[in-house]
């Protein structure tokens, strides 16, 4: 049987919580984000789907036969919903019902309120042919300003990563500086109102561990807040989190 040293494998420590980590919410995490990404993708690739429906209408086919010809192309992650759109209006399904099943299989607020606009123009009577096209302009001029906005906040995003590495740089500083001119400065040993004798060493191993986790918080609600501002979803913020983290640790397994 080999024994390990424990106190040998205390440097090691960061890089086993990393790991831990990762291998605990890192799955989670990957699928909310790949979820996230699948989502944005079919907001952006929708106006592509209606034009070409409003292409097939316009050349004379009728709204099933357009949408079966439409599904024939490329759209990424729309390509499964538009093929099931497809099959539903063969099997006879109304046009609104095969929208709103579609809106609520994307999940997506801002699907779901142009899946809405087209179903009510539509049962006012108005074209379908126009109607798409107004509403795929409408939907590419909106993500047009979403793209514009993430420009603008860039600057800010920058701003939530200096804040961090200040922080990072302030626990670091603690540590390695602070910590230690207090153990040379109080002496062998500092007594707290129980009595209890606590060795400046064992109190340094302490604020060490409090300093982690105050590193691993700060980048979990940065990351977040990032993502937030970023690209306005929560869900966004987690490969912030992730790149946050892991800097955090790794500095702190690098200088301390």
């Amino acid at each position: 049987m080999v024994l390990v040293d424990i106190p040998l494998m205390e440097p090691y420590f960061p890089v086993v919580n990393i790991l831990g980590a990762i291998v605990a919410i890192g799955p989670t995490m990957l699928i909310k984000y790949r979820e996230y990404e699948d989502k944005k993708e079919i907001e952006r690739r929708f106006p592509d789907f209606l034009r070409d429906v409003t292409e097939g209408t316009k050349a004379g086919m009728t709204l099933p036969k357009a949408i079966k010809e439409a599904a024939k192309g490329d759209y990424g992650a729309l390509d499964p919903h538009v093929k099931k759109m497809a099959s539903q209006m063969d099997w006879g399904v109304p046009f609104d019902e095969v929208l709103e099943r579609f809106a609520k299989r994307t999940k997506s607020a801002s699907m779901r309120r142009t899946i809405t606009t087209i179903i009510e123009t539509h049962r006012s009577g108005g074209n379908v042919s126009d109607v798409l096209k107004i509403v795929a302009e409408s939907v590419t001029d909106m993500e047009k300003i979403k793209k514009e906005r993430k420009s603008h906040v860039y600057s800010q995003m920058i701003t939530g990563y200096t804040i961090y590495f200040i922080f990072l740089g302030v626990m670091i500083g603690l540590q390695r500086f602070l910590i230690p001119s207090l153990a040379m400065d109080a002496g062998a040993d500092i007594a707290f109102d129980t009595g209890a004798g606590l060795h400046m060493d064992e109190l340094a191993v302490i604020y060490e561990d409090m300093f982690q986790n105050l590193v691993l918080i700060q980048g979990l609600f940065s990351g977040l807040a990032i993502g937030k501002m970023s690209a306005g979803s929560v869900i966004a913020g987690l490969q912030h989190v992730l790149v946050l983290i892991v800097i955090g640790y790794t500095a702190f397994f690098v200088f301390i």
